[in-house]
């Protein structure tokens, strides 16, 4: 197994990290892109793991950090706030577009790639945000799989939009570090102004190929009802809808992943991925 750490630069002249990963053996393989959520980075729980499980199935996978997403080189903690608090679904979107233009132009795994199929997981936002991709792409991104994806970006109270407007920012917890993550008003502005390209349910009208959706039955953080939602509005004619019984919003994975003992959950989840990539990717 080949693993490699690179980095691209946005459109903005930021960086994306990515990690790298594919078997020595393979020769242009199908590529599939992770897109983490909220909060989330590409060392994560269960995205080493998952990026690794599809690496050996015979895959080039990509997983990234969003440029805003606040990690830098200790993944133990934010370190760069500022930029975290900086971020918009819209510079999401175009963090995605970069990563996907460099598969494209055959910069990801010269020989190893085949940038004619790819495919993108994404998980909780990063569901939505894949999907955005996904629509304004049928031609590029060939598969598509969603786990505990979110079905709309407007998610927030009345009591946190007026304190944007009130204060121009707002914090919110991180339970696993306890740190107060702001996020200026330019985020909130950034999603009404923008409303319609990143209309996650008209996105799922729009698909054409191939989409998995991945959800379990006990999410505390994304209802299950909005990939029921998602699954119904597709407009692809191959799609499908699977709720893992028992299973929360990371299908039960905590971080640190212990990678020894996986969660049965987890595991159903992987395997459902796989089967689909197997079938409607690996072509």
């Amino acid at each position: 197994m080949l693993r490699k750490t690179l980095r691209i630069m946005n459109k903005a002249n930021e960086t994306i990290t990515l990690d790298l990963r594919h078997r020595e053996d393979v020769h242009e393989a199908p590529v599939i892109i992770l897109v983490h959520g909220f909060k989330g980075f590409k060392d994560w729980g269960f995205f080493p793991d998952l990026a690794e499980r599809l690496a050996i199935d015979g895959y080039v996978t990509l997983a990234f950090n969003f440029s805003r997403n606040g990690i830098g080189y200790d993944p133990r903690t934010f370190e760069h706030l500022d930029a975290f608090s900086e971020n918009t679904h819209s510079h999401e979107v175009d963090d995605l577009q970069c990563v996907l233009d460099a598969v494209l132009e055959n910069k990801m795994a010269r020989n190893y790639a085949d940038p004619e199929r790819i495919g993108l997981l994404g998980h909780s936002r990063g569901g939505g945000t894949a999907l955005l991709a996904a629509a304004r792409q049928t031609d590029v991104v060939s598969c598509v799989v969603t786990w505990a994806a979110v079905s709309s970006f407007f998610r927030y109270s009345d009591e946190q939009i007026a304190q944007w407007q009130k204060k121009g920012f707002i914090e919110i917890e991180n339970a696993r570090t306890k740190q107060m993550m702001p996020i200026k008003k330019s985020f909130w502005d950034d999603l009404n102004a923008n409303s319609e390209k990143l209309d996650i349910v008209k996105a799922c009208e729009n698909q054409e190929n191939p989409v998995l959706f991945v959800h379990g039955s006990d999410d505390e953080t994304v209802d299950v009802e909005e990939s029921e939602k998602l699954h119904e509005a597709c407009g692809s004619y191959v799609k499908r809808l699977e709720i893992i019984e028992n299973a929360g919003h990371t299908f039960n994975v905590k971080h640190p992943m212990d990678r020894d003992k996986p969660p049965a959950e987890y595991l159903t989840a992987c395997d459902l991925t796989e089967n689909w990539f197997d079938n409607y990717l690996n072509i």
